[in-house]
Formats: structure tokens, C-alpha cells, sequence
């Protein structure tokens, strides 16, 4: 059986040594592949048992049965986004079990293979019901590319709390914290908190081990920042936004997680939350390894524009960009991390291999998923192949394609 591809003429499978061909397994072929080190042409990659079996150049090993030709077009790993509140109409906070299915079928759509839920904060009570439903949710196995929750609140700057509602932000609560993680049922993976707040360093030393803490939304200066990557604090939610600029004398948080080794920090590349040079610089200073590109999105992720409300936020998207209505201020993002990955490499000039690196790699060591992240042998054979101006044209999670 051969998959069709993006217009190269089928050919017969390659049968190589003279060994009887295996009939299992789906081979790509007839396209470039990127690792996190290089991208691969005149290759190709053998799929067994939903893990990539092996990835070569030149004649392949056997011919399964399925055979995937690409067409000269371009494979790479699915993407990992650690920040995603809704998309495709849905959001993934208002406690409906259907909406977090929603949107997290639209992501995967897309190309996103693993991707955690993030609760924004809203009213403790709602909060934890919208944990409980993202929980049942992954328990269920009905959105596969779900794989746990990012709590992004409620213990945020009330300076700096974007999109967040102002009533339902709180000091670092303990009692608060575990009311969550028992909704979350096992699921909860990580937590942004500002860490000037009252509590916030004992609650970072306390969780470090048990959940990725991620420093934002926060007022804080360049010491207080350090001091909690001291205490296990090991990401930076979206770095720029929601904190203190960049200032000649008063560096503050954006200098400290440009710098600091330890500290993998979020961008939102969609164009409006940073400006290209912005991002070229903490490429530039940081590395692909210490990048990854989110979405921040929300529900109008892949819709039209207009208004759109949800929990008890209401948004108006004009030109793509989301903003609380009657505001200035950013509501997330209207992207997907396969838009993210496209402007990187064609806007922005990176390689396409730091691109899979931020949108892939970084996020999956980040998340604890050493299973995943990157086209290497032993590893889940998700897979999103590009087309020739990078948009995602075919899905494979787990080797199975996805539509």
C-alpha cells in the first residue's frame, strides 16, 4: 500500500540486501527529514510499531507495506506546546470535557502531537472545575495528544496579569495549590508563579520536584528572578510578556532568563507579541535548547475574527490578534506552534533545525518526555510532514495518521 505525496511519481518499494520485504512498518522516502542536529535529504525513515525504527540516507533497509512518498517535502518531529488554552471555538478551561476535546483535536489538526492544557485563572471553584474536566479528559484517552495540565495561576502579579482576572489572583496558597493537583488528578505538570509574591519562594522549594515551576506574570527584579531559579524554578512563561522590560540599568527578569543555563523560556512568535529582532536576540543569547515556541493560544485559534467569550473572559480578535474587549491588552494568541515553527524559519531566518528544536526537542525535555521531541531512532513516531511554504499537510501520531 503507498500513501500518496506531494506529486513525486510513485515508485516500487526498495527491497535492499536481497532480504524478503517486511510487510509491517511504514516507510517515508522522497523528501528531507529534520533532526535537532541536521536536516536529512535523499533519505528516508522506517516506522515500526508506532516508534521510529530507524532513519538513513541513501537505498532504505526494507520495504513494508506502507509506503510514504513525500514528494521532496519535509518531515519533522509533531510539535510540543507546554501553553495552549483553547482553539478551533473551543477553550480548555470552562469545564466542559467536549471543549478540551475540541481544541485539543484542533491542535493536533494541525500538528501538535503533545500538548498540555493550561487553566488560566479564573474563581478557585471554577478553576478546579475546569482541572477536574481536562483531568477526566486525559483519563479517558479521548484527546491523545493531551498529555497534562499547566496551572497558569492563580498566583500571579496583579501588575502584571495580562489576560488573567484580577478578583481570582491570589498569594501562593498552599492549601489552594492541593485542592488543584487533587483535581488534576496525577496530570498537573506544571505552574506559573510570580515569585515576588508573599509564599511564593517556600511554594517553589516545596513543588520543584513535583511539578516544572515557571516564573511569570510577574514585577519582579533580575535578583528576586535568580533566587527562584535557585529554588528549582526551571522556566520562564512567555519571556517578555507580563514582566518588566529590558532596561539598560535595571535588567530585570528578561536579562536573568536570557543568561541563566537552567531556565528554558517560552516565546509566542505570532508576530504581535514580540517583534522579529526580539526574537532573533534571545535566540542569538539563549539557543535553541533553552527556546520553545508556544501558542498561548485561545479560542479563536483557527477561526475567523469577531468576538468571541468564554469562562468569563470576553475577546474580540481583529486582524488575528485577540484582545480583552474595549482593551489594548493581549488575550493569548490566535497561532498554532505549526505557525510558530513557519515564521522562525521564514521571517525570522532561524535553521530549520534550532526551528524543531523550539517548537519539538526543547519542550519534550522540558515536560519530562524523553519518549518524543525528535526524528531519532527509539522514539514515538510522531510525525508532521510540511509542505514547500511549511504548512502542516499530513499528521502521524504514534505512526497512525491523524484525519
Amino acid at each position: 500500500m503507498r500513501e500518496g505525496g506531494g506529486g513525486r511519481a510513485a515508485g516500487h518499494p526498495v527491497n535492499a540486501g536481497g532480504r524478503p520485504a517486511s510487510r509491517d512498518g511504514r516507510l517515508f522516502t522522497g523528501g528531507e527529514f529534520v533532526t535537532p542536529d541536521a536536516v536529512v535529504t535523499d533519505g528516508w525513515l522506517l516506522v515500526r510499531d508506532g516508534l521510529i525504527h530507524s532513519l538513513g540516507t541513501g537505498a532504505p533497509p526494507e520495504a513494508p507495506e506502507t509506503v510514504v512518498d513525500l514528494g521532496g517535502r519535509t518531515l519533522v518531529p509533531g510539535f510540543v506546546d507546554p501553553h495552549c488554552h483553547g482553539g478551533a471555538g473551543h477553550s480548555v478551561y470552562t469545564g466542559d470535557p467536549a471543549a478540551v476535546r475540541g481544541a485539543a483535536a484542533g491542535h493536533l489538526a494541525r500538528g501538535t502531537t503533545t500538548m498540555l492544557a493550561s487553566v488560566a485563572t479564573v474563581e478557585p471553584p471554577a478553576m478546579e472545575a475546569a482541572v477536574r474536566a481536562v483531568a477526566s479528559v486525559i483519563d479517558d484517552g479521548s484527546a491523545p495528544n493531551l498529555v497534562g495540565i499547566h496551572f497558569e495561576g492563580p498566583f500571579l502579579s496583579p501588575a502584571r496579569r495580562g489576560a488573567q482576572t484580577r478578583s481570582a489572583l491570589r498569594d501562593p496558597d498552599p492549601e489552594l495549590l492541593a485542592r488543584l493537583l487533587e483535581a488534576a488528578g496525577g496530570h498537573a505538570v506544571s505552574m506559573t508563579v510570580a515569585p515576588e509574591l508573599p509564599g511564593a519562594p517556600e511554594l517553589i522549594r516545596r513543588y520543584a520536584d513535583k511539578l516544572v515551576c515557571c516564573l511569570g506574570h510577574t514585577d519582579t527584579d533580575a535578583d528576586r528572578f535568580a533566587r527562584a531559579a535557585d529554588l528549582g524554578a526551571r522556566a520562564v512563561t512567555h519571556l517578555f510578556n507580563a514582566m518588566p522590560p529590558l532596561h539598560h540599568r535595571e535588567p530585570g527578569p528578561v536579562a536573568t532568563a536570557l543568561l541563566d543555563p537552567r531556565l528554558v523560556c517560552e516565546l509566542v512568535l505570532d508576530g504581535h507579541h514580540l517583534a522579529d529582532d526580539t526574537v532573533r536576540l534571545a535566540h542569538r543569547v539563549a539557543g535553541p535548547d533553552r527556546l520553545t515556541l508556544v501558542s498561548d493560544a485561545m479560542p479563536a485559534a483557527g477561526m475567523a475574527d469577531g468576538d468571541y467569550a468564554f469562562a468569563d473572559r470576553e475577546v474580540t480578535v481583529s486582524g488575528g490578534v485577540a484582545r480583552l474587549r474595549g482593551t489594548d491588552t493581549l488575550a493569548g494568541s490566535t497561532l498554532f506552534v505549526a505557525e510558530a515553527f513557519r515564521r522562525a524559519v521564514l521571517t525570522v531566518g532561524l535553521p530549520l533545525a534550532d526551528a524543531v528544536r523550539m517548537t519539538s526537542t526543547t519542550a519534550a525535555r522540558l515536560l519530562g518526555l524523553p519518549d518524543r521531541g525528535a526524528l531519532r531512532p527509539g522514539l514515538r513516531a510522531d510525525l508532521v510532514e510540511l509542505d514547500p511554504t511549511l504548512r502542516p499537510a499530513r499528521v502521524w501520531l504514534a505512526g497512525v495518521p491523524v484525519g
